[in-house]
């Protein structure tokens, strides 16, 4: 098959890699795209390059907006593969094409895009390039020797939209705010406690009192759940994986590698490091700290975050948020290990800092699982051989 792949604001070669191991010809396109702008000149030109090479399928990382267009009007399939949850574009006219094929990894996303009148998507877990992993060698660089107790490899959404607008929020609506906060913060049993807490006259209360609050919505869902995506649960995330970093930095050393602007007295114990990109920087983290560290976006409901199976798959021992779609994935305790409260999580931590061995053994079982399970070629052939007919 003859599949042109594109670049947008998330780059992933190794789906590249994967479809040429698999034996199709791949196309890069020379020039990367914006994932939310609607040009004509720019949709001209995909067609003119789709025809020109006489493409049969398009692939890319999560929904860019001129390629589906353009694939529309080429007559061809579109596969954008979705790994951020909950994802929003396909509630939209571009989103709802015909041509428009989706992977997403969390199956609740998959069922509300599916209930939304999106015609086509399917569940696929993530996965990683068992190619690399054995070409970085990363247990063998780093010679067995740990770093750190814990590490955190991640944002920690200090820069969100909650926070950019709360000054302007009377005070009796930020009460009411941070009462949901309280309710739905440090609770990982999979239950999302954040949607349906706001309704549409709190936005609306909020449009009238607050003159410089705005909230744009191109998308067919209602406001209150744009408002709670982009603004409570991204505070909530910052709420939860702050408190959690300085929790742990009581009583063990902790390692925050990240491109968060946060200041060093909000975590006075933690070491904060310069963030890591993905690949081989970021494995050779995860395999020289004792225990990494997942806490996901409550937005994530059933689905497993591409920070676990990178761990994972690595050989890193991953702890992280209980999640049902993960238990299904992994055995738990065997493979991976989560934790549904603060004190599950502090009892985990001691106990297999204590316990190298069992420790080390769910990391090499798990390890095993992705790369017999989860490799990028699985992962794209499962898509083909559902969107490439």
């Amino acid at each position: 098959m003859r599949i042109l792949y594109a670049y947008g604001t998330t780059r992933a070669e190794e789906i590249i890699n994967a479809l040429r191991k698999l034996g199709h010809t791949v196309y890069e396109y020379p020039k990367t795209l914006e994932n939310s702008t609607l040009s004509q000149e720019e949709v001209d030109a995909l067609v003119a390059y789709i025809e020109a090479h006489d493409l049969q399928l398009i692939v890319s990382v999560h929904l860019i907006y001129n390629l589906a267009v353009a694939a529309y009007g080429a007559k061809i399939r579109y596969v954008p593969v979705i790994w951020d949850a909950p994802y929003v574009k396909p509630y939209t006219m571009i989103g709802k094409l015909d041509n428009v094929w989706y992977s997403t990894f969390d199956k609740l996303d998959r069922q509300r895009f599916l209930d939304a009148g999106v015609p086509h998507v399917m569940y696929q877990p993530l996965a990683v390039d068992e190619e690399d992993i054995r070409k970085w060698d990363c247990k063998a660089k780093t010679e067995g020797r740990y770093i750190c107790d814990i590490s955190f490899v991640g944002n920690l959404y200090d820069r969100n939209s909650y926070d950019a607008c709360i000054d302007t929020i009377p005070a009796n609506l930020q009460n009411y705010f941070r009462s949901i906060f309280e309710e739905a913060a440090f609770q990982w049993d999979g239950m999302n406690r954040i949607y349906g807490q706001t309704g549409q006259e709190i936005i609306e209360y909020i449009r009238m009192v607050s003159p410089g609050f705005h909230l744009n919505n191109p998308y067919e869902i209602e406001d209150v759940r744009l408002f709670e995506i982009s603004h409570l649960i991204r505070k909530l995330g910052n709420i939860e994986r702050v408190c959690v970093l300085n929790m742990l930095a009581e009583t063990h050393q902790v390692f925050l590698y990240t491109n968060s602007r946060i200041e060093q007295s909000l975590l006075p114990g933690v070491t904060i490091k310069p963030p890591v990109v993905t690949g081989e920087p970021a494995s050779k983290v995860f395999v020289s700290s004792k225990i990494n560290l997942n806490i996901s976006l409550k937005g994530i409901e059933g689905g497993t975050a591409k920070r676990v199976i990178d761990i994972m798959g690595v050989g890193g021992f991953a702890l992280t948020n209980y999640c049902a779609e993960t238990a299904e994935l992994f055995e738990e305790d065997k493979e991976i290990v989560m934790f549904k409260t603060p004190e599950e999580l502090l009892e985990k931590v001691d106990y297999y800092l204590a316990h190298d061995k069992e420790r080390e053994e769910i990391a090499r079982a798990g390890q095993e699982k992705v790369l017999n399970c989860f490799t990028y070629q699985k992962m794209m052939q499962h898509i083909l051989d559902w969107a490439g007919n």
